[in-house]
C-alpha cells in the first residue's frame, strides 16, 4: 500500500486535493471502447471489419478468451494479480533498485492493474509522479471492480502490435481465429507482446517473439498451467503466423454503408457495431465473376483506353440492395472509383424507358398511338443540331410500343417533346433517378427544371447507375417506390438492436400500376423490338419472362443494359473512363458488349424462380384485341390516342445533312468525386488513379442512343 501510505503522510488536505485530480475510475466498460465495426451480407458473410485508421478492436466477455489465453497473461504479467490490491510492493522494490542503477525510470513492475490504469487513465511518460498517480489508480480500480472485470479490460484494451488492439483482434491478426480457441502455443506468443509489442512482433522479429513465448511458456510451467510435456509440445510447435491483409469483400459497397451508417448516425470504425446488409455476397460473387470475365474478352474494343465495368441488382419489393460491383477490379487502374454510385456516367437511350412510362403516365400516348419516324435528321423547334437514330435510317410510322423497343432515337424525341423535359425531370425524381445538369459550373441533380434539353432521353444527362437501378425497381414493383437501403440492422457488442430497417415507412406508390404494368409488358415483348434486333437477340429469355433495354452513349463511350422480372432489378455498365480521347470502337453497342453477359447473369441470379412469374394485370388495365392488337395494352381511362400530338401521316422531307452540328446528346460532364471518408477499404495496392475523364466534346450525331 505504498502510494496510500505516502498519500496518508501528506495530510488529510493535501491528499484530498491529489486525490482530486486524478481521473475517475467509474464506469469502465470494455464495450464501450473505441472499436471495429464488422458489416456482414445478409446470410451472415463477412464482407469487411473497419478499424480507426488501420487499427483493429473488438470486444469479448472474459469467457470469450481461451482460459490458456488468460493464464498465459496472468503468468508472465502478475502471477499474483488475484492476491494484490492492484500493485505488487515487491515489484515495485525490485523496479526501485533497476531505476536507483540507471540513474532514470527504466520499469516500473507494474501489474495488470496499474498497467490497465496506464493504458486507459494515464498519459504514457516516464515520471515518479506518473508512477505515483499509477498506483493510487490502480488501488481503486481494484476496490471498484471485481479482478475477473479487470482482467476483462486489460486484455480488450492492450496493444498486441500490427494495429491489434485487444485479444481477439490480436488472435484474428496473427492467426486468423477467434480468442476461445487459441492453443497454449498461441496463447504464449500472444501474452508475450504487450510488454514490448515492437520488439516481440512475431511478424517482424519473429526470433524475438519465439524466446519470448519460451519465457511465458515456462512461467505457464512453474504455476503449474502447463505440464513440462505440455510447455515442451507448445515450444516445438511451429506456429502458421498469417501476415496481415486488409481484405473486404465487395468493397465499393462496404463504402457505401459506410455513407448509409453515417446517415443513420454511426460512426463506422470507430464504434463497436455489428452490421448487416441488404447484399446478397452469393449473387454479389456472381455478378463479380461474370463482369471479370467479360470485360477479358471485350477490352480488344479499347484499344490504348481504359475500359471498366459494374452492375448493381435491387429486390424490387423492398429497393434493398442485392449485389453492387462498383468497378470489375478494385485494384487495378482507376478500379478504385465506384461507377456505380460515386461516378456519374452517361447511358444512352436507357433513359426512353423513362420517358416512355411518363408519356403513358401523363395520358397523352397509348402503346398504339402512332409516330412518324422522320424526318432525318430531326431537328428540334427552332432548328440547331440535327438528330439520327442508331442505323441513320428511318422505319416509317410504327406504333409507340415498337418505336420505344427498337430504341428509335427520333421518335423519342418526338414524344418527349409532347410530354415536356420538365414534366419527364419531375417524373424521373419522383421515382429515385436524378439526372444532373450544369449549374454555374458544376453538375447539379437537383438542378432548375429549364436546365434540362431534349437531350435526357437520350442518355444526355449524367445519372448515377445506381439511382437507375433505383427507378427500375420502382418500376419493377408496380410503381411502389421505398428508399434505397444496404444496411438491414444494426447491434452493439452486446447484440442490443440499435437499428432495424423498415421499408415500409418509405413505401409510396409514385406510379399508377397500370403504368408500370403496361411498361413492364412492352419491355418484355420480344415481337416489339424485332426490327432493330430480330427475335433471336439476348434481350429475350427463352425459360422466364424479362424486361429488357440497352443504351449506348455517343461515340461509343459508355454502355448500359437494364433488366427486370418482379424479383429483380438489374443494371450492366461498360465503359471507357480514360480520357475524352478513348472511346470503344465503332459498333460496340450494349447489345455487342454486355447484353450477352447480363442475359447469362439473369439466369443465374433467377435460378429456382419459375421463369413464368410474371405481373397480375391490374383492373385499370386492358389488353387489346386479340384478333387486331394482340400486342397492345390500354389504360382504361386513356384508349383512344390514335397518333402522337402534331404528328402528320407520313415525314417530312429530309432536310440537307450538310453541316449539322454536333448531336449534344452526350450532354454535360458528370462532376468530380468528392474525397472518399475515413475508413475506406485498403486493398493490397492502391493505384496510380487517373483524373476522372470528362465526355467527349464532339460526339458524332447518331453513333449511340441504341
Amino acid at each position: 500500500m505504498a502510494g496510500l501510505l505516502v498519500l496518508a503522510g501528506m495530510g488529510d488536505v493535501y491528499a484530498e486535493q491529489y486525490l482530486s485530480t486524478l481521473p475517475s475510475v467509474k464506469g469502465l466498460d470494455a464495450a464501450s471502447f473505441t472499436g471495429d465495426t464488422f458489416i456482414y451480407d445478409r446470410n451472415g458473410v463477412q464482407l469487411a471489419d473497419l478499424g480507426d485508421n488501420g487499427n483493429h478492436r473488438q470486444y469479448l466477455t472474459l469467457k470469450q478468451i481461451s482460459p490458456l489465453m488468460v493464464k498465459a497473461t496472468i503468468d508472465i504479467e502478475d502471477k499474483n494479480f488475484y492476491r494484490n490490491s492492484g500493485f505488487d510492493l515487491t515489484g515495485i522494490a525490485r523496479a526501485a533498485v533497476d531505476n536507483y542503477r540507471s540513474r532514470r525510470v527504466v520499469g516500473g513492475g507494474s501489474t495488470i492493474t496499474q498497467q490497465l490504469a496506464k493504458q486507459i487513465l494515464l498519459t504514457p511518460e516516464q515520471s515518479y509522479n506518473r508512477k505515483m498517480k499509477e498506483l493510487v489508480l490502480a488501488y481503486q480500480l481494484s476496490q471498484t471492480y471485481t479482478k475477473d472485470q479487470v482482467l476483462e479490460l486489460y486484455l480488450n484494451k492492450s496493444y498486441y502490435g500490427q494495429q491489434a488492439y485487444g485479444v481477439e483482434a490480436a488472435a484474428q491478426t496473427y492467426f486468423k481465429k477467434p480468442a476461445k480457441d487459441l492453443d497454449a502455443a498461441e496463447s504464449a506468443l500472444l501474452a508475450g507482446i504487450p510488454q514490448a509489442p515492437t520488439e516481440w512482433n512475431p511478424i517482424t522479429h519473429p526470433e524475438r517473439a519465439k524466446l519470448r513465448q519460451l519465457e511465458v511458456l515456462h512461467a505457464m510451467t512453474n504455476q503449474r498451467h502447463l505440464t513440462p510435456e505440455e510447455s515442451a509440445a507448445a515450444a516445438a510447435r511451429v506456429l502458421d503466423i498469417k501476415p496481415p491483409r486488409n481484405e473486404f469483400k465487395a468493397p465499393h459497397f462496404v463504402n457505401y454503408v459506410q455513407d448509409e451508417l453515417r446517415r443513420l448516425g454511426f460512426k463506422p470504425g470507430i464504434q463497436q457495431l455489428f452490421v448487416t446488409t441488404t447484399l446478397d455476397y452469393g449473387k454479389q460473387k456472381m455478378a463479380e465473376d461474370i463482369i471479370r470475365d467479360n470485360l477479358a474478352n471485350m477490352r480488344w474494343r479499347d484499344p490504348g483506353g481504359q475500359l471498366h465495368s459494374g452492375m448493381t441488382s435491387l429486390d424490387p419489393h423492398t429497393a434493398q440492395i442485392i449485389t453492387f460491383v462498383g468497378s470489375d477490379d478494385y485494384n487495378s487502374e482507376a478500379g478504385q472509383y465506384d461507377y456505380i454510385y460515386e461516378r456519374s456516367r452517361n447511358t444512352g437511350s436507357s433513359m426512353k424507358v423513362f420517358t416512355y412510362a411518363a408519356a403513358l403516365n401523363s395520358r397523352r400516348v397509348t402503346t398504339e398511338s402512332l409516330i412518324v419516324d422522320g424526318p432525318s435528321p430531326y431537328f428540334l423547334p427552332g432548328g440547331g443540331t440535327g438528330f439520327f437514330n442508331y442505323d441513320k435510317s428511318t422505319h416509317g410510322t410504327l406504333p409507340l410500343r415498337e418505336a420505344w423497343s427498337n430504341s428509335l432515337n427520333i421518335p423519342a424525341l418526338k414524344v418527349e417533346l409532347v410530354v415536356g423535359v420538365p414534366a419527364v425531370v419531375e417524373f424521373e425524381r419522383d421515382i429515385g433517378l436524378f439526372p444532373e445538369a450544369p449549374v454555374n459550373g458544376q453538375n447539379d441533380p437537383r438542378a432548375p427544371l429549364a436546365a434540362y434539353g431534349a437531350s435526357l432521353t437520350l442518355g444526355g444527362y449524367p445519372v448515377k447507375i445506381l439511382d437507375e437501378a433505383h427507378a427500375l425497381a420502382t418500376i419493377a414493383n408496380m410503381g411502389v417506390y421505398h428508399d434505397l437501403e444496404g444496411v438491414l440492422s444494426v447491434k452493439d457488442v452486446r447484440g442490443k438492436v440499435l437499428y432495424q430497417t423498415n421499408p415500409e415507412a418509405s413505401r409510396r406508390q409514385a406510379i399508377d400500376p397500370g403504368v408500370a404494368f403496361i411498361t413492364a409488358q412492352v419491355m418484355s415483348d420480344n415481337f416489339n423490338r424485332r426490327q432493330i434486333f430480330g427475335l433471336n437477340s439476348t434481350l429475350h429469355w427463352s425459360d422466364r419472362t424479362v424486361a429488357a433495354k440497352t443504351g449506348t452513349s455517343d461515340d461509343f463511350k459508355d454502355d448500359v443494359v437494364l433488366a427486370f422480372t418482379p424479383d429483380l432489378a438489374t443494371v450492366f455498365w461498360i465503359g471507357d473512363t480514360l480520357d475524352n480521347t478513348h472511346f470503344m470502337i465503332r459498333g460496340s453497342s450494349a447489345e455487342a458488349t454486355i447484353a450477352p453477359t447480363l442475359h447469362q447473369f439473369v439466369i443465374q441470379a433467377l435460378k429456382g424462380v419459375p421463369g413464368d412469374k410474371w405481373y397480375a394485370q391490374p383492373g385499370n388495365v386492358v389488353r387489346g384485341d386479340p384478333a387486331t392488337q394482340p400486342h397492345a395494352w390500354f389504360l382504361a381511362d386513356q384508349r383512344n390516342v390514335p397518333k402522337l400530338s402534331g404528328e402528320m401521316t407520313s415525314p417530312s422531307p429530309s432536310p440537307s445533312p450538310s453541316a449539322i452540328p454536333a448531336d449534344p446528346s452526350l450532354g454535360p460532364s458528370p462532376l468530380a468525386v468528392p474525397a472518399s471518408p475515413s475508413p475506406r477499404p485498403q486493398p493490397s495496392s492502391t493505384p496510380n488513379l487517373p483524373p476522372f475523364p470528362l465526355p467527349s466534346p464532339t460526339p458524332t450525331p447518331g453513333d449511340g442512343n441504341h
